[in-house]
């Protein structure tokens, strides 16, 4: 019987040794599944460089100068040396008319020329006087005999034929792109007729902003452009703020583009006016979240998320002025902060730094 005991008292020892062991492991087992995983963050650092409240618009490019080139004259198109996109240089000649016509007016009018200055030489030796004079030209019988003989007539006929042969050369206004061109070798043209359009490389954007916004504006502000056709981005500048506020309360502003760029007039392209305010410690708006109704920010400290309440000034939409409550080079969380609680344990996702 002692025996069998024993036996029975070894087997309920080995099975509560085995049965406290798989307890053991099951808490553990739960423990590990119920620990929450840190939270992906991604962070960014608060720096103190110069802040800008922006104003955002869209708007069209134009062109400072902008013209469209007529005929001052009637004729046949001798020499075109002019297609749309051609890049010209100022005073360039681009459309040549025959000038058989005009250049025998000149002649023309150089020989009428001529003889009424034969004739009024002749009519002064009439008068000794008159040439003894230090200043004749002053006297008024000087003059009259000067209209009487045709010299005065004659003399403004020659330079209207020299202006007259001067326009059957089109030269270009300024140094620019062509476009619009309906001028070619052999087409007749009278007075008054489109030749070709010039725009110069001097390109702006106009937008129409209101009243409040325009207020804030200073020549030479910066501002970003953008072409969503391209996806490329130009930088300029305020160029002009026009003092006048249309029936809809908005004010037209021209913004300078700046460098080397390949817009076009007419292009459709969003504008942003950088006013600035300064140096300022700021951070990205989206690492503000508002706890209780008080502004929080949380900062990095060995993997933990640290709750800092914040003081902030300006916002622009991007960026925030932080007054109080961060020092510049903290790391702060900009996003999955909405629920995070402090010193919760954090993994960086992605840095911006």
């Amino acid at each position: 019987m002692s025996k069998k005991i024993f036996l029975l008292f070894i087997s309920i020892v080995y099975w509560a040794c085995n049965s406290g062991e798989k307890i053991d492991e099951k808490t553990a087992t739960e423990n590990i599944k119920n620990t929450p995983p840190n939270t992906m963050v991604k962070v960014d650092t608060a720096v103190t460089a110069p802040f800008y409240l922006l104003i955002e618009s869209s708007g069209k490019v134009k062109a400072h100068k902008d013209v469209q080139v007529l005929a001052e004259t009637s004729g046949t198109i001798q020499h075109a040396n002019v297609k749309s996109g051609q890049k010209v240089k100022e005073g360039e000649v681009l459309v040549r008319l025959n000038p058989e016509e005009a250049q025998l007016q000149l002649q023309s009018a150089e020989i009428n020329y001529e003889k009424a200055k034969l004739e009024f030489e002749n009519s002064l030796i009439g008068f000794p006087k008159l040439l003894a004079q230090e200043n004749p030209e002053k006297d008024s019988l000087y003059q009259k005999l000067k209209i009487g003989s045709g010299l005065q007539e004659s003399n403004i006929q020659l330079k209207e034929a020299k202006i007259a042969l001067q326009k059957t050369m089109i030269r270009a206004p300024f140094s620019g792109t062509l476009y619009d061109v309906k001028a070619f070798r052999g087409k007749h043209i009278n007075s008054g007729d489109e030749l070709f359009s010039e725009f110069n490389h001097r390109l702006l954007v106009e937008v129409n902003l209101l009243e409040s916004e325009a207020l804030n504006l200073k020549e030479g502000m910066p501002a970003e452009i953008r072409n969503p056709a391209m996806d490329s981005n130009f930088q300029g500048e305020v160029f002009s703020v026009n003092p006048n506020v249309d029936e809809n309360g908005l004010v037209q502003t021209h913004i300078l583009i700046k460098g080397e760029h390949a817009l076009w007039p007419g292009m459709n392209v969003e504008v942003e006016i950088k006013i600035p305010k300064g140096e300022r410690l700021q951070v990205p708006k989206s690492s503000l979240v508002l706890r209780s109704g008080k502004p929080v920010v949380f900062s990095i400290e060995k993997d933990l998320a640290k709750w800092n309440y914040v003081e902030f000034g300006y916002d622009n939409g991007k960026m925030v002025e932080i007054t109080d409550g961060l020092k510049a080079g903290m790391l702060v969380i900009t996003n999955n902060n909405l629920q995070l609680a402090h010193d919760a344990p954090i993994s960086i996702q992605n840095s911006d730094n």
